[in-house]
């Protein structure tokens, strides 16, 4: 079944659940973890509506249905929040990232946010942002900082600064060695070409994704097992997503679910493109070919002997114990596993008041952001999959999940800071960019790009939204 149409056949069964009950959208009350229609509680503390702000965003996009002030609050504030993040200088008009990330040009932020939601709502914006990222990347393309040449990828790789903050000076980004994940941007386009015809360019689309996937992206094929070497979606390199003593090397020789299964969506949206632009059969058949290969691939090389997913695959072909709840939504919502496949990959993965982690279990040793903790936008793409695996409505749940990211406790790391936390956003009444665990306390960055479009994500599965 064509996934768009899957998408809304599900969206319209939870509409009519929700007209039914007559209940209101979202009320949710379970352990300790208590959304009701003007306040919220959780193990750590509570807010009313009365605290939060009342933004007026400038997009007019409206819920509709049967839902209470405190999701029509959440609403406005998830729209501001990313109109906060719009920024204008010498590069364009772009969204960034969120208030601790000021104007960085980030492609992966910017593309899950037009995934979750921005692209339906921001449409022009989406646009001009995924664009800037594509001039960006052309500019920079393999000049480095030394450290993070990896010559064991045979590319045009040329050293143009000793650290990599130097890059980040002249291209508001990273070197890509931090950014093998670009390919999400395929991804991201598509979706938004596909919402809005009228601003669609296709051509541009195929031209430069058969640019990247020959310039930048080729040289990370491994004939051998048929999959793309690079990092995780999102997972910074060296962090705590990764086994303590990595290297740089050794974060982007691996083989990640999440990243293989964009290179899957990307080949899909090539071969849409060329029927798109005329092109003859043969090209979109070069990339449905290239697809159902890397598909097979995904399968054989990252499903254990149980039905549950592996997170990557390292450098010397060893797979991973951990499963992580990008890998398992992505597999679901793009198609590379369906039925009771797709049961399987969601069976057992820990859920409580907290969220849903990142990972199950925890990578061993590590206690940082990226291992124990949970993501608000991970939890929309989560649910999302799993709606589509068990065929029933997690919205309420994942609603109050994000209404945690708010604000009732927030982490104290003053060390860290170079401002203060107003200026990082991180007070009541804007969706954060982390939960730390086992504490549950809210981390990192305030108005938060993708976190925001997460919750415009839950409304949009919910039915909530009134073209």
């Amino acid at each position: 079944m064509n996934l768009h149409f899957l998408y809304v056949n599900i969206a319209a069964v939870i509409l009519l659940q929700g007209a039914d009950a007559a209940t209101p959208r979202f009320l949710y009350s379970k352990e300790r973890l208590v959304m009701t229609a003007d306040s919220f509680r959780d193990a750590l503390g509570a807010f009313t509506l009365a605290q939060l702000p009342d933004p007026k965003p400038k997009c007019q996009a409206k819920l509709t249905g049967v839902t209470t002030p405190l999701t029509r609050r959440m609403w406005a504030i998830a729209l501001d929040d990313l109109e906060h993040n719009l920024v204008t200088n010498e590069h364009g008009t772009y969204f960034a990232a969120g208030t601790r990330y000021t104007d960085r040009i980030y492609t992966r932020d910017i593309s899950i946010a037009g995934i979750l939601g921005a692209n339906r709502f921001y449409p022009q914006q989406m646009k001009d942002s995924l664009m800037l990222t594509r001039v960006n990347m052309k500019a920079l393309g393999y000049q480095v900082s030394r450290p993070h040449l990896v010559s064991e990828i045979d590319a045009p790789w040329k050293v143009i600064a000793e650290e990599d903050k130097e890059i980040m000076a002249k291209f508001k980004t990273n070197s890509y060695t931090r950014r093998t994940d670009d390919v999400v941007w395929m991804w991201a386009a598509h979706d938004l070409f596909t919402l809005h015809p009228e601003l669609a360019d296709w051509k541009w689309f195929h031209q430069n994704g058969s640019e990247f996937f020959k310039d930048l992206y080729g040289p990370w094929f491994d004939a051998s097992d048929g999959l793309y070497r690079g990092q995780p979606l999102f997972h910074d390199i060296t962090n705590s997503a990764y086994p303590k003593g990595m290297t740089i090397a050794d974060c982007v020789l691996l083989k990640s679910l999440t990243t293989n299964c964009l290179y899957y969506k990307a080949m899909l949206s090539m071969a849409d493109a060329s029927t798109k632009i005329g092109l003859p059969e043969s090209e979109k058949q070069q990339w449905l070919s290239r697809a159902a290969a890397l598909k097979k691939a995904i399968v054989k090389e990252f499903t254990n002997a149980d039905g549950t997913l592996a997170y990557y695959k390292d450098r010397h072909g060893v797979i991973m114990p951990n499963r992580d709840i990008l890998g398992i939504a992505f597999a679901v919502i793009l198609g590379l596993v369906d039925g009771d496949a797709a049961k399987a990959a969601y069976a057992g993965y820990p859920e409580s008041d907290l969220g849903v982690p990142l990972f199950s279990p925890f990578i061993p040793g590590n206690k940082g952001p990226h291992n124990q903790a949970v993501w608000p936008f991970t939890v929309s793409f989560y649910f999302w999959g799993k709606s589509l695996a068990y065929g029933e409505d997690y919205s309420d749940y994942n609603a109050a999940i994000l209404a945690r990211s708010l604000g009732t406790a927030f982490e104290d790391t003053p060390k860290k800071r170079k401002t203060n936390d107003e200026d990082w956003g991180t007070a009541l009444g804007s969706f954060h960019e982390k939960i730390n665990l086992p504490s549950g306390k809210i981390d990192g960055s305030g108005h938060q790009l993708w976190s925001a479009a997460a919750f415009l994500k839950v409304c949009i599965l919910a039915g909530l939204i009134q073209e």
